[in-house]
């Protein structure tokens, strides 16, 4: 009979694998009746967790990398956590190393590995282009997580949703509404980036409907900073829209932390959400859902990404997978951010 294994219990249990390694965990951020019906499951089967995830000594080498670009993004928490408690479980540390903006992801990576013994590497957020000739040099394994590979190359790993065909969802959603003036916000929408995927999304949804593409209605965050995506950066790059006398009732936001900030710029300015302007954002964070407004918004699914990545990566390390190149859905969920068009343009 094959031995129980955490994903086993997380079947039984109806839950995540990363929510089963915090109750064996004892982590206090979990339903007390979610960690009772996992640690009776637990029993019944005779599961003996990895003690060697418990009490991982500071000179065990086993360790893995998550590679963070954007790491004020609030998208990214839940997915650290889940990767870091996946690995934590299959015995191995996390090393978190936030990269910034102007740095290459996969130098830093080439130079962790020089500094520590890797066993692999997940890159999260960042640009989707790289130097081939660099990524052979990775001799380890390594998963692109949020993050599509350029024209459907799969020498190697990633876990994304469709972001150029979610970005078009949202526009359309906009010109449905009545809305045929609509600005955009972002960070690099004009290099390889999830952002310019975002970007061109946007274009073809205009071009679709024959509505003419407009470069005043395009703001980009300022090169230069260390953070880009802010809430601050979603203000000014709202602000400046708004009072460069550019005409527009809807806003597509290329991510949730921008439209939150967008929306504050636009009551600052006097306006009305939706009344005056809608605004979509993109990523499905917490947060968009208790701002006020609510945020429209489209969904990614971040915990179930985040297994993805880190299950990729193990059984890579295990030699269980080769590269694999994986498209999960995203969800357009409809707030209170959003009004009708025709109603704004009367």
């Amino acid at each position: 009979m094959a031995e129980t294994t955490i994903k086993d219990i997380a079947r039984m249990c109806g839950c995540s694998v990363s929510t089963v390694s915090r109750a064996l965990n004892n982590h206090p951020d979990i339903n007390p009746e979610t960690r009772k019906k996992i640690m009776q499951i637990v029993k019944e089967t005779g599961f003996v967790p990895n003690n060697s995830a418990i009490q991982l000594k500071k000179s065990d080498t086993k360790a893995v990398a998550l590679l963070v670009k954007g790491i004020t993004n609030q998208f990214f928490n839940p997915m650290i956590r889940t990767m870091e408690d996946y690995a934590q479980q299959m015995g191995f540390s996390t090393i978190l190393r936030h990269v910034e903006a102007e740095e290459d992801e996969v130098q830093v990576a080439l130079q962790l590995i020089k500094e520590k013994k890797l066993k692999g590497i997940v890159f999260l957020g960042g640009n989707f282009v790289h130097n081939d000739e660099m990524l052979h040099q990775l001799n380890v394994p390594f998963v692109f997580s949020t993050i599509g590979a350029p024209r459907g190359e799969t020498w190697y790993s990633n876990v994304s949703v469709d972001d150029r065909k979610e970005a078009e969802k949202a526009v359309d959603y906009l010109i449905d509404q009545g809305h045929t003036k609509i600005a955009i916000i972002g960070d690099a929408l004009t290099t390889p980036s999830v952002s310019q995927l975002r970007y061109e999304g946007y274009r073809h949804a205009l071009q679709t409907h024959h509505i003419d593409f407009r470069p005043d209605l395009v703001e980009e965050a300022e090169s230069g900073e260390a953070e880009r995506f802010t809430m601050e950066n979603g203000y000014k790059m709202t602000w400046k829209l708004l009072h460069s006398g550019a005409d527009f009732t809807g806003l597509f936001c290329t991510a949730d932390v921008f439209a939150i900030g967008a929306c504050r710029a636009v009551i600052d300015s006097g306006l009305r959400i939706p009344e005056d302007i809608s605004v979509v954002g993109y990523d499905g964070i917490d947060t968009g859902n208790y701002y006020i407004p609510r945020i429209t918004t489209i969904r990614q699914p971040a915990t179930e990404m985040a297994e993805a990545t880190i299950t990729l990566l193990f059984d890579m390390i295990d030699g269980k997978s080769g590269p694999r190149s994986i498209l999960m859905p995203a969800e357009l969920v409809i707030r209170e951010s959003t009004g009708s068009g025709f109603r704004a343009e009367e």
